[in-house]
């Protein structure tokens, strides 16, 4: 059975007026970019300001935490030789350690300053290792 000709532009309208809409209202965080602290330190002007996931590895020996605070920390992360200052003020996640991989979300307020966030997923690559397998008797 046809639809006639009326009710099919109503539904093509309902259908724009919905995808405007979505589209209209898209606070602009739904999918958020996920970069190598390496491409952000080559152009870190280029990512001032904007929400994003930076990815690197925790440097060892630059873990801090503000005495008194269960959830302020200054680090550094790194990747292909370039080192970016986190300030995180959050819970670390039980995985986070010197070394180990970690996924940031959050911005950098200024081309030279710290990226500030306050959510982490952390990779720790003791647990992922894999252990040597017992000799057989």
């Amino acid at each position: 059975m046809a639809l006639p000709l009326a009710t099919k532009a109503v539904l093509g309208l309902a259908l724009a007026g919905a995808v405007a809409y979505l589209v209209m209202a898209d606070e602009g965080e739904g999918v958020l970019e996920y970069v190598y602290v390496d491409k952000v330190m080559a152009a870190p002007a280029d990512y001032v300001g904007r929400t994003i996931k930076v990815h690197g590895t925790v440097v060892p020996g630059t873990i801090r935490q503000k005495v008194g605070s269960s959830g302020d920390y200054t680090f550094e992360i790194e990747r292909e030789g370039k080192r970016l200052a986190v300030h995180y003020t959050n819970m670390v996640p039980d995985t986070f350690a010197e070394g180990g991989e970690v996924v940031l979300t959050g911005q950098l307020p200024s081309a030279d300053g710290v990226f500030t966030s306050d959510e982490m997923a952390a990779k720790c690559p003791s647990k992922y290792e894999e252990e040597p397998m017992a000799e057989r008797r």
